[in-house]
């Protein structure tokens, strides 16, 4: 899993928690509510909630779009 740093992105990530940023991670890699509550010990609800504060934060929403988004940051780093 690469982590999602926060001080070399774009504002909008700077809103989002480190368990954000891993989860985001996670969403981008195609990993369903229950496989990311397995991977980081919490309830498959408490994931949805983190999804849903993700995807309000980067506002967006669906998780095709945030793991669109993920993408387009590993290709333009510095979200240009």
């Amino acid at each position: 899993m690469r982590r999602i740093a926060a001080n070399d992105q774009p504002d909008e990530l700077s809103a989002l928690t480190q368990q954000e940023r891993k989860i985001l991670a996670l969403v981008a890699e195609g990993k369903t509510n229950k496989e990311i509550a397995a991977e980081v010990y919490l309830s498959d609800k408490t994931v949805k909630n983190y999804v849903s504060s993700i995807l309000s934060k980067l506002n967006l929403e669906r998780r095709a779009q945030a793991a669109a988004y993920v993408a387009k940051l590993k290709t333009h780093p510095g979200g240009e």
